[in-house]
């Protein structure tokens, strides 16, 4: 088996197989649902080929930028990863995943960030990460967000082509979150990556301000015409004010007939936590999707440096047994595993608390199910 980095004109194979294991024929292709790993052009993703040059499996890999604050984290996302049924078992995977590391080490990345959660990647140094809550809204809590004061006055319609710049300009605004251009977005909203998944189509409302400006946007994912949907509608992603978006998730049930809405929040939004919780949602705790690997621990704390402002950076190295050491009281020093390690860097603790070894804040990121999903 040869195993390597794909080629643009092996990628059309790689979404036949790709489609012939997560796909049938009420979805769209995965090459259109997920144009960064399959569209022609400069490839990252790694494919195992038998001696005849057949495609047995693929792993999907594609380079993003995530915004902290003033900081920018270039990190990789990894996903649609198959493997053809008469190669499994082989141990192919392990060995792409490998290659996949080695490529985003090589190529300046701090993270990679991985839609799954098998043992083929807890096994290999890939944590669950991040902490987010995820809020039931039905109709009852939605009438207590809609009869907010701060919502007077705007008004609530589906997305328009012109709406596009300043929903735009709302998503550059987010403290934490993937970089996307002009022309991303729309992209991004067509291709329905994880809505598609389920049989869910995307739909997207703005709140606007009696000036016409826009306060606010939501993307959703909700059931089409062509099949139900194998889960219950969610919200994909949003931005703008905090109390806007709230009536845009409340807005949501109305507008598309749905009984409930399932709203996931990452730890940081506080402002969007504390309105859902004072309308008294059911919620439960959880992590961010799937699974993260860390590329270069000392490379994600020089590129997350400005997130942390004047705050000293440990030093920080990686010794002999595979722990991570760094200075502790009293000149001693304190080692980490490098699950401890990841927990240190982006979780809370399960009470919202800090209690942490490192001299530095919790590292938040956005959520990975969103449109950026791979």
């Amino acid at each position: 088996m040869n195993l390597r980095l794909m080629q643009p004109h092996e990628l059309a194979e790689a979404t036949r197989l790709a489609d012939s294991i997560f796909r049938d024929g009420e979805q769209s292709s995965m090459g259109e649902a997920f144009p960064d790993l399959f569209s022609p052009g400069i490839s990252h993703s790694y494919g195992a080929f038998t001696d005849e040059g057949k495609l047995a499996a693929f792993m999907g890999l594609a380079p993003a930028v995530v915004r902290v604050g003033p900081a920018r984290l270039r990190i990789f996302s990894m996903g649609a990863v198959c493997t053809h049924q008469e190669a499994r078992g082989q141990g192919i995977g392990s060995r792409l995943l490998d290659l996949c590391k080695a490529h985003a080490d090589a190529a300046g990345a701090a993270l990679i960030l991985i839609s799954g959660d098998r043992s083929l990647y807890t096994r290999a140094h890939c944590y669950p990460y991040g902490r987010t809550e995820r809020f039931a809204l039905d109709a009852s809590a939605a009438d207590r967000l809609k009869h907010r004061p701060r919502t007077e006055g705007l008004r609530i319609s589906g997305l328009e082509p012109a709406d596009l710049p300043a929903v735009h300009r709302l998503a550059e605004e987010r403290s934490v979150a993937y970089e996307q251009s002009v022309t991303d977005l729309p992209r991004l909203l067509a291709a329905e990556a994880y809505a598609g998944c389920f049989k869910l189509v995307h739909r997207t409302l703005t709140a606007r301000r009696g000036d016409g400006s826009l306060a606010a946007y939501a993307v959703f994912a909700v059931p089409g015409t062509a099949a139900a949907g194998r889960k219950a509608p969610f919200a994909v992603e949003w931005g703008g004010e905090p109390e806007a978006v709230a009536l845009l998730l409340a807005e949501a049930l109305e507008r598309f007939g749905l009984p409930s809405l399932s709203v996931t929040a990452a730890w940081h939004e506080r402002a969007l936590l504390a309105l859902l919780r004072e309308a008294g949602l059911p919620s439960e705790s959880g992590t961010n999707g799937g699974t993260l690997y860390l590329v270069n621990a000392q490379r994600l704390l020089e590129q997350a440096g400005p997130f942390w402002g004047e705050t000293p950076l440990p030093p920080l190295r990686l010794g002999a047994d595979g722990q991570y050491v760094l200075p502790g009281e009293g000149g001693a020093e304190l080692k980490l595993s490098p699950g401890e390690l990841v927990r240190e860097l982006f979780d809370l603790g399960a009470d919202g608390t800090q209690a942490r070894s490192l001299p530095v804040p919790a590292l938040p990121l956005p959520h990975a199910n969103g449109l950026n999903y791979i």
